[in-house]
């Protein structure tokens, strides 16, 4: 498996590989291909709360380069996985190469391997570079990254599209992402399998309540409803919808608003009394505040499956989103959360201001939301769903060749 983010995971790519391989069943022999990580979470150590040392034994571990922040950082992964990974591949004789949507194959032909390349679609660039032109005219508070994505979303586009090809062979974790993989590269339909991410529901679950007064007691004593934003805080995950929608929701009803996520703080244009500003938060955290909160909002402009939906409805949250992505397949709108529109502030202030005043409502919809996600998404069947589409291909990929030979 190749990943440019592992442990200690501080990412959504680097839960899902951490999950999928430690689900597997013990007779399959996992190799993961990642950067060293040591310098990027160097002031950051309190977050490791799972290592190497913990995995289990079928799961093997090589490093290659370091990982950083930077911007270009999956091209750095790119040039040293195409040196590495074929002599890795060739002397632990590996069967097949699961990579990721950062491309850390892109230089590694799959003829050349001669083994099959399946590859996970967690998001695409233009999927993304559409969503910041769209916010772009309206928004002033685009990140640095945000900004070269739309500056050479087009370069990068036609770089993406180099890699999406039917040599290779792809898990998506929506049924919408499968499509678009179908319709915007022309990918062959029976090279995809749709493989939803899942959610740990012992992890981020209620019950978790009292450790998480204790862990956050200053939001333990706040005595309004709680809303929670979880994410970066950045314009493509709906930061200026949310921040044009706060001040409405207040202007109606009391509420308190708790931010958590990397990125630049948003400027308030609130009371202090109701807001939390947490910033970044270490990887056992998030658990501790769906728990302590009410509602989850999340008013993206682009998502493909965002696996913090999930965790916030196995925590009992009413969740308020967007009609994005893959969105629309785990939420059932006024069933077990709610959807609107992007980019649509007052349907934003309406829908939290309802939810806020209804307690009844909320309490409902996070029942029937942890419902669904233990219904629905375990990573247990996820991984052994992972492992049936392994053999179908490598299967496929002996035939051809074998056909080829003769």
């Amino acid at each position: 498996m190749l990943t440019p983010e592992f442990l200690p995971v501080h990412g959504g790519v680097g839960n899902y590989v951490l999950e999928i391989a430690r689900n597997f069943q013990d007779d399959v022999n996992v190799h993961i291909v990642t950067p060293r990580c040591d310098s990027l979470l160097a002031n950051r150590a309190d977050e490791i709360s799972e290592t190497e040392k913990d995995l289990p034994q079928n799961i093997k571990v090589t490093h290659l380069g370091t990982a950083s922040e930077s911007f270009f950082k999956n091209l750095s992964f790119q040039l040293i996985c195409s040196k590495y990974v074929p002599e890795i591949a060739r002397k632990e004789k590996v069967d097949i190469v699961h990579s990721q949507s950062s491309m850390p194959d892109y230089l590694i032909s799959p003829n050349k391997l001669r083994i099959p390349i399946v590859t996970t679609m967690h998001t695409t660039v233009e999927g993304h570079s559409a969503a910041l032109r769209e916010a772009a005219s309206s928004s002033t508070q685009l990140t640095f990254s945000e900004k070269l994505v739309l500056l050479l979303g087009p370069a990068l586009g036609r770089f993406e599209a180099r890699y999406y090809t039917n040599q290779r062979y792809y898990i998506t974790v929506s049924r919408w992402a499968k499509q678009v993989m179908i319709d915007s590269q022309g990918i062959e339909p029976s090279r995809i399998r749709v493989i939803n991410i899942c959610a740990d529901y012992s992890r981020f679950s209620p019950s978790r309540a009292e450790e998480a007064r204790a862990r956050f007691p200053e939001l333990a004593e706040v005595a309004a409803p709680k809303v929670l934003y979880l994410s970066r805080m950045a314009t493509r995950k709906g930061m200026d919808v949310l921040m044009r929608a706060i001040p409405r929701v207040l202007s109606r009803t009391d509420a308190h608003f708790i931010f958590a996520g990397a990125g630049k703080k948003p400027d308030f244009a609130i009371p202090q009394r109701n807001y939390t500003f947490l910033g970044h938060v270490v990887g056992d955290a998030p658990p501790f505040l769906y728990a302590l909160s009410d509602i989850f909002v999340l008013p993206s402009l682009y998502e493909n499956f965002p696996a913090c939906i999930l965790e916030a409805m196995a925590s009992k949250c009413a969740v308020v989103s967007t009609r994005v992505g893959g969105i629309p397949e785990m939420i059932e709108d006024g069933a077990d959360g709610v959807l609107i529109p992007a980019n649509d502030s007052e349907a934003l202030a309406e829908s939290l201001t309802r939810l806020v005043e209804d307690k009844a409502l909320r309490a409902d919809m996070g029942s029937k939301a942890r419902e669904s996600v233990i219904r629905r998404y375990n990573w247990k069947e996820a991984s052994s769903r992972t492992l049936e589409y392994y053999e179908e291909v490598v299967a496929q990929h002996r035939l051809k060749t074998n056909g080829r030979r003769g």
